[in-house]
């Protein structure tokens, strides 16, 4: 009896400390039926900064979707708290469309310089409009990490650097963002980083302008990782796209890695990327297609700067490259072949422009979200860094990253037979040995053609619909 009240008493305090740890939702609604409210769901606050000012470490402030501006909903500061501040479905891209915060010119959307960290999140918002006098027009980082999802970030105005975006001395990830639409008149149009180390992943950088250099991005002093991005329709002076200014010993390589840079316009130098002052970039898995530039249309760096391209598709090739004194590290393993993208008029509408790529074997279409096929077969399918992680890719595959923005990732486009599991060009014995390995196995694997997580008898069927199937 002792042991059954000691377990009942510690499931009842496991429960209560459980409870006490839940996050507390903080709601704001611009709508809501007081003012300023109380946060409460049947009474939320009118304005976000009272809500966050409200809130405690991991508390969660939920915006409801609508405009929000004038004061209190602009030059928003987390004040160091490590809390989420988010719309109602934060993944959900309608909704992140929809729950705007507009400073219509009178400040920025965040200012973010009190140490916070990759635990205050900003997720799922539109955040649009923003202006500084200095740097960072949208979201501005002073010695401060947050990380920030699922946002679209627009026409931001800076009379410096970073009209969308601005980091300095902070490690900032920026995911599944997009910025666009933003203007610099310097340094930066879409992101500028000083003294930085950011992540940037999955992002679309499009549309953005800079009045000297880095009409995308501008990095100085600053090393980044960019990884399954499309930097597009940007422009600027210099380094339409992309522009580095890390001096040797400033700063670790920047890797740019499963990305598409295409139509970017610079009217000196590198039209997708410029390195300059001794900077050095490292390109892999990527698709620099299109871009133009008075020197270096892909690609352009001075005297002192280098770069490593490999496993990647750039237009011209070598000559492509803007190469003053042979810092350039060209890998065989690069191909100047059209990258035959879904939807691509570089003299046409951006709107309409897809970058997966086309395939016989199947193409993801997000118009309507299912695979299609194709007459054609992209040269950049499988043709990546054979040590880099395909795992995630779809099957088939020829276990090898696909080139561009959605190698590596759940939306690159297939190739090859589904049955042909050891790749070498036909279904025969030696594949039907793999599939009898792996029969009931109840895990993903490739030899589970229905993928309904068992090797059964409907695996067994395609399999046999394909046998003896031959390149």
């Amino acid at each position: 009896m002792f042991k059954s009240k000691t377990v009942v008493t510690i499931l009842f305090s496991f429960c209560l400390v459980s409870i006490s740890n839940a996050a507390n939702v903080i709601y704001v609604d611009v709508n809501g039926p007081n003012d300023p409210g109380t946060g409460t769901f049947d009474d939320p606050f009118r304005r976000i900064q009272d809500a966050i000012d409200d809130a405690v470490n991991g508390d969660i402030v939920e915006i409801q979707p609508g405009l929000y501006t004038g004061e209190g909903n602009y030059d928003l500061d987390p004040n160091g708290v490590a809390i989420t501040i988010r719309s109602t479905d934060p993944n959900n891209p309608d909704v992140a469309a929809n729950t705007i915060i507009d400073p219509n010119g009178a400040g920025r959307g965040f200012s973010l310089d009190s140490d916070e960290d990759a635990n205050c999140v900003i997720s799922g918002l539109t955040i649009r409009n923003g202006y500084s006098s200095w740097y960072g027009a949208s979201v501005y980082c002073y010695r401060s990490s947050p990380t920030i999802r699922n946002c679209i970030i627009k026409n931001g105005r800076a009379a410096d650097s970073g009209g969308g975006f601005y980091c300095d001395t902070s490690n900032t990830k920026i995911i599944n963002c997009t910025i666009t639409g933003n203007r610099a008149a310097y340094y930066g149009g879409g992101v500028s980083c000083y003294g930085s180390n950011p992540e940037i992943v999955g992002c679309t950088i499009n549309n953005n302008s800079a009045g000297s250099e880095g009409g995308g991005f501008d990095l100085v002093l600053s090393s980044a990782t960019v990884l399954n991005c499309i930097i597009t329709n940007n422009r600027a002076t210099s380094s339409g796209g992309f522009n580095c200014y890390t001096p040797s010993g400033t700063g670790e390589p920047t890797l740019i890695n499963c990305c598409t840079l295409t139509r970017n316009v610079a009217t000196d130098l590198g039209g997708a990327l410029y390195c300059q002052d001794g900077s050095s970039v490292t390109i892999k898995n990527s698709i620099l297609w299109a871009n133009e530039a008075a020197s270096g249309p892909q690609v352009a760096f001075d005297a002192i700067s280098n770069a490593s391209i490999s496993y990647s598709d750039v237009q011209g090739g070598e000559a492509g490259v803007f190469d003053p004194c042979s810092g350039l590290v060209w890998d065989d393993s690069n191909m100047d072949a059209d990258p035959c993208f879904s939807s691509f008029d570089p003299n046409g509408d951006p709107n309409m422009w897809d970058f997966h790529l086309q395939s016989a074997y199947g193409r993801w279409d997000p118009n309507t979200q299912s695979w299609i096929t194709d007459s054609n077969t992209s040269p950049c399918i499988d043709t990546g860094d054979p040590n880099s992680d395909w795992s995630i890719e779809p099957w088939p595959n020829g276990r090898r990253v696909n080139m561009g923005v959605y190698g590596g990732t759940n939306q690159a486009s297939m190739n090859g037979n589904p049955a042909d599991f050891d790749i070498d060009g036909s279904v025969d014995f030696v594949d039907l040995a793999e599939l009898s390995n792996k029969w009931s196995t109840k895990a993903a694997c490739i030899e589970d053609l229905t993928n309904n997580g068992v090797v059964d008898f409907a695996d067994l069927k395609i399999f046999a619909d394909n046998w003896l199937w031959q390149w």
